[in-house]
């Protein structure tokens, strides 16, 4: 094969595999001890969070209020005595002795005030429950935002290394195609142009892993000196439900709103508690008394307290105001929530027009256009330049469905977070 044949071979071979499909891009490239699936990064961030592991802290908190909640008697015994020399005048004679007295008393309750406080706690630990899961959903939002980020940066940093390894195989073709006179040193200077921008890419391509692994890292907890990478493999998320079905799973499972209804259940806990609360409790008491030698007395009795003044007004009041603005608030948040899940399904939808008109139409078109340009080329048709022109287009396209691709998938994680799916 001659110069002008061997240089041919290296522009319609570098051509034709900048038209190659992203799946033969996406190949696994490390192995399994630096390797990290999602579901692995997904329990390892959960481990490494700062924010769900206070909420954990927070509902152990929370669930340690019930061994208070559970005593059987609201106060300790209280005991209390007198002691002291006793003499009496007596027409019979003079008497004397030690006189004493004690008294024990004990406060009981009898309207279930322990079982309402042990119903209040569990409420509470439910709101706890439900911001751990919260917590837990936004990590794994972040989680997966990062690590699709980085496969899609690995799918580019592939590609871009192909293609500066083709377009020096092109600028050696035309290297020698200008000392054989079949080629003048202007397309050399060009074929050396966009060798320039084939390694840019990569590099640039290289810096946006670097920083959604930095991203991933910081969110699983790794080192930062540990090597780290991704599953490469990346498709297209799943089609998206309707809306009114969206709708429907955000108000049954949003995080947001099982806050606000289990906050609203602590709330009646806790009205229910300072009902039975302001019932009295009776105080249970015993008195053991000696004047004299002789003389013993041993009583007991029952204390009530009039609830008149005090029957937790206050508390109540607050309590019930408390209850109203979580209604408010909690209809407030559902309309909000439904305008996040409306905006994300639009910008869902809208992204999954763009990567099929991307993967449809620009793409085979592109494509189309290289071999065009490569067979007018080679036909003496079209310069060089025409055909660099052509493989850059190429180039683009497919660097911007990886784009596409990947706010594709911000906007289906954007749907996930919006209606509560974990």
């Amino acid at each position: 094969m001659g110069p002008r044949g061997a240089g041919r071979l290296a522009v319609t071979t570098f051509l034709a595999v900048l038209a190659l499909p992203c799946g033969v891009w996406a190949a696994t490239v490390q192995g399994p001890d630096s390797t990290v699936s999602l579901e692995q990064a997904l329990t390892r961030a959960e481990d490494a969070s700062g924010l769900v592991r206070r909420t954990r802290a927070e509902r152990e908190v929370v669930a340690a209020r019930d061994v208070g909640a559970s005593l059987l008697l609201p106060t300790n015994p209280v005991l209390s005595g007198s002691a002291g020399p006793r003499h009496e005048n007596d027409p019979g004679g003079r008497l004397a002795g030690t006189s004493y007295a004690f008294h024990l008393e004990q406060q009981v309750e009898i309207a279930g005030q322990r079982g309402a406080r042990r119903a209040e706690v569990a409420r509470a630990v439910e709101v706890a429950r439900w911001r751990e899961v919260l917590a837990r959903a936004e990590i794994h939002a972040r989680v997966r935002a990062a690590y699709v980020g980085a496969q899609l940066a690995e799918a580019q940093i592939q590609a871009a290394r192909r293609r500066v390894e083709l377009v020096q195989r092109l600028v050696d073709g035309v290297q020698t195609r200008v000392q054989t006179g079949a080629a003048s040193s202007v397309d050399l200077q060009l074929a050396r142009i966009e060798r320039g921008r084939a390694v840019r890419e990569r590099l640039s391509a290289e810096l946006a892993k670097a920083s959604a692994l930095a991203e991933l890292r910081l969110l699983i907890g790794a080192a930062p000196e540990r090597p780290l990478e991704v599953t490469a493999q990346v498709g297209q998320p799943s089609q998206p439900a309707p809306l009114g079905k969206l709708l429907v799973l955000a108000r049954a499972q949003r995080g947001e709103l099982k806050v606000l209804a289990a906050s609203h259940d602590e709330l009646d806990a806790a009205i229910v508690r300072l009902k039975r609360e302001a019932v009295p409790s009776p105080t249970l008491f015993l008195d053991v008394q000696r004047d004299l030698p002789g003389q013993l007395y041993v009583g007991g009795g029952v204390a009530l307290p009039l609830p008149f003044w005090r029957r937790n007004q206050g508390e109540l009041a607050v309590a019930r105001a408390e209850r109203t603005r979580l209604d408010t608030e909690s209809d407030a948040t559902e309309r909000e929530i439904e305008a996040e899940v409306a905006a994300a399904y639009q910008g869902l939808a809208t992204n999954v027009q763009i990567v099929q008109t991307l993967e449809n139409d620009v793409l085979p078109a592109a494509e189309a256009a290289v071999e065009l340009t490569t067979e007018g080329w080679r036909a003496g048709k079209f310069d060089l330049f025409r055909v660099i022109q052509a493989s850059r287009e190429a180039s683009d396209a497919r660097r911007n469905q990886l784009e596409s691709l990947g706010e594709l998938w911000n906007a289906a994680i954007a749907v996930d977070r919006a209606t509560g799916t974990p």
